[in-house]
């Protein structure tokens, strides 16, 4: 969906959810997710002259469609995006493969970017976004990667993987077709931690295609100050935005409830850091979090925990725990009423909850997957409508 503003002519809000809460290896798996999950909420939400689509293709799959084996596959996904209106605008370029898989925890990080799998797989994506975009991307195309690992660099590495990567962004600027902007997004306990370590990494290459991925969640996770997050959007540039919310717990003392709903979210698939009011207190997932309350430490008596538990973005509490669904709202709503602090006319706004088949059925998906998305877009729309955006 895109979404124009009558005050700021020219620029464009382009709305979309991201497929990685779909497993897929085919391309004839590609398309039945986009039938099954994305079709369902262009007719019911109006795609008014496109809709957009958040993309997730895993490696194996995105290096067989940019193949001369891929060709009739590939011309086939294009076929099928063009005639159902839907606009590829934004890909996902993060996690490598087995994304909705248990036991995957931090390996989704692997390869990291010291790996020349990281690299090709980033520039499979990013032609196979550019030869599937055809003539609707007016702006650029924006690819969200990782930061370099998990885990703080070690001895010369980061200097060996900023090579790779720069060799990434030098073949990004001589790629024909729509401009593609690689988009850093920070991760917690990984080596580009916060948005502030990510914009060093992305200062290290000084280049127009890589950017910034601001992802709220993380953001959220990390305490991070509305204001400094978005002043560094300004000065690195920002390729798209990630909306998405973690999970809260205020005053955990004297709330032993709450205590027990985060513990009973610990799940085998996907890693949730947990940081707290005190820096210097983090747990690496859930389980860990446990562990370190059974031993003495000042857990309890913090202010505030957050967990990196990607929930439905439209709810305030969830399971008896708060979210940080107002971080991102503050932080999306700075971006929608300053489009002078956007680096392209465009601002990529990617819809990210992936945790759909680990969240306990209360959480809505038993009302229906289709149902439970519409209600995420709602909030982020009513963010729109309410900065004066309209769709266009």
């Amino acid at each position: 969906m895109r979404w124009t503003h009558p005050d700021h002519p020219g620029r464009i809000v382009r709305l979309g959810y991201c497929l990685n809460l779909r497993a897929v290896e085919s391309a004839a798996e590609l398309i039945e997710s986009l039938r099954e999950v994305v079709l369902p909420l262009r007719d019911r939400l109006g795609g008014g002259k496109s809709f957009g689509v958040g993309m997730y293709v895993p490696a194996t799959l995105a290096a067989h469609l940019v193949s001369e084996d891929g060709s009739l596959e590939r011309a086939e996904l294009k076929r099928f995006l063009e005639l159902e209106g839907l606009d590829a605008f934004t890909w996902n370029a993060f996690p490598y493969g087995d994304f909705q898989t248990d036991g995957l925890k931090e390996a989704v990080y692997e390869p990291t970017w010291l790996d020349a799998r990281r690299a090709r797989y980033t520039l499979d994506v990013a032609r196979l976004a550019v030869a599937v975009a055809g003539d609707s991307a007016r702006s650029h195309l924006s690819i969200s990667t990782h930061g370099g690992r998990y885990g703080e660099w070690e001895g010369s590495e980061a200097e060996r993987a900023l090579g790779q990567l720069r060799e990434v962004v030098e073949a990004l600027e001589g790629l024909e077709g729509a401009p593609v902007v690689l988009s850093v997004e920070a991760e917690p306990f990984s080596s580009a931690t916060d948005t502030r370590a990510a914009a060093a990494w992305v200062a290290s290459l000084d280049s127009s295609r890589l950017e910034l991925c601001l992802d709220c969640c993380h953001s959220a996770v990390e305490f991070e100050e509305v204001e400094e997050a978005l002043a560094l959007t300004r000065s690195s540039g920002l390729g798209k935005v990630q909306f998405s919310s973690a999970l809260s717990l205020m005053n955990p003392a004297d709330n032993p409830d709450g205590v027990e709903a985060l513990l009973s979210m610990d799940e085998p698939r996907f890693l949730h850091q947990v940081t707290s009011s005190d820096p210097q207190t983090r747990a690496a997932d859930i389980s860990d979090l446990a562990r370190a309350l059974e031993e003495e430490g000042c857990w309890r008596e913090l202010a505030e925990w957050r967990c990196h538990f990607h929930v439905p973005v439209d709810l305030e509490r969830y399971e008896g725990l708060g979210t940080t669904t107002a971080h991102a709202d503050d932080l999306v709503g700075g971006l929608l009423s300053q489009p002078s602090m956007w680096s392209h006319e465009e601002l990529h706004l990617e819809i990210e909850t992936y945790t759909w088949s680990v969240l306990p059925e209360a959480s809505g998906a038993s009302e229906g997957l289709t149902d439970a998305l519409a209600r995420e877009y709602a909030h982020v729309m009513g963010l729109l409508g309410g900065a004066g955006w309209e769709p266009e």
